[in-house]
């Protein structure tokens, strides 16, 4: 027997209803993420217990929003090749009242407890939240640290303890909300074209005076070895004179008139000078 055109129709209705109903009423939780009921209905409100991984029922009454757990970065620069296409960066003031243009990052994670809490005080998903109030909090943070330094030191010397504070303070003002701050960093840092000139020039003296000390440091060691020198000859000198003199001091207290007759017909090949004249020549042959 055939089956009837509006039983198979029903069956039809019954079995969509079947696979859509629980596609339509079922959200699942992804690994790394958590979930906030939200009750829309008479006496609703946001549940406080974020939903882990898995699938989760939602109703007419009852939405679902998700939120990352694991660390995000937010990247805030000029350059169209980092984070937005359009310009991000952030000027602030030195303590000269000289704009300084910035490109930063901050990576943070959220607190799981205190997801729903992040719903409930900003009703948007994360990425607004970081555009609107993250951004202004790292904006905050680096003027109320800028403020305090000159354009130059922020570009040289002191843009690493500026940077530290800014962490400090982004730590501070986040975590209550369960923003959980790992790192802030200054990418760079952009000072008026005066500045930047000013401390070339001053890079440049610096590296002259450090050329010139170690000229002065060259010219005194080589004065140094010169009069090492010196000094090592004239001692060299004085061992050999003082040797020479005991030498002849010896010799000299060694001598006896009878050693130098000695001496005298030892050195004498017995011939009598070949001169001419009337000198004679004085032998003693006495046989004392």
């Amino acid at each position: 027997m055939t089956p009837r055109p509006k039983l198979l129709a029903a069956l039809a209705l019954v079995l969509a209803l079947l696979v859509i109903i629980p596609v339509t009423f079922v959200t699942n939780i992804d690994p790394g993420h958590v979930g906030v009921r939200i009750n829309k209905c008479a006496g609703g409100g946001v549940d406080d217990v974020p939903l882990g991984i898995g699938y989760h029922w939602q109703g007419p009454c009852t939405d679902i929003a998700k939120y990352p757990t694991y660390q995000q970065t937010m990247v805030l620069a000029r350059s169209p090749t980092e984070g937005q296409p359009e310009d991000q960066s952030i000027t602030v003031t030195s303590s000269e009242g000289l704009p300084i243009s910035v490109d930063v990052s901050l990576s943070f994670t959220l607190e799981e407890s205190k997801v729903p809490h992040i719903y409930r005080k900003f009703r948007r998903d994360l990425e607004h939240v970081q555009q609107s109030y993250m951004r202004q909090s790292i904006r905050e943070a680096l003027q109320e640290t800028f403020a305090k330094y000159a354009a130059q030191q922020l570009y040289s010397d002191k843009r690493e303890i500026a940077r530290g504070e800014v962490q400090g303070i982004l730590t501070t003002r986040l975590s209550p909300d369960g923003f959980n701050v790992t790192q802030f960093t200054i990418n760079e840092t952009r000072v008026p074209q005066a500045v930047t000139e000013a401390i070339n020039a001053k890079v440049a003296m610096i590296q002259e005076a450090q050329r010139a000390e170690q000229e002065v440091r060259k010219t005194q060691a080589v004065a140094a070895q010169k009069i090492a020198e010196a000094e090592g000859e004239a001692k060299a000198r004085r061992l050999r004179a003082d040797a020479e003199a005991y030498s002849n001091e010896r010799i000299a207290k060694s001598l006896t008139p009878a050693l130098v007759e000695y001496m005298k017909t030892t050195k004498w090949d017995g011939k009598l000078p070949q001169i001419t004249g009337n000198a004679m020549p004085m032998i003693n042959l006495s046989s004392k």
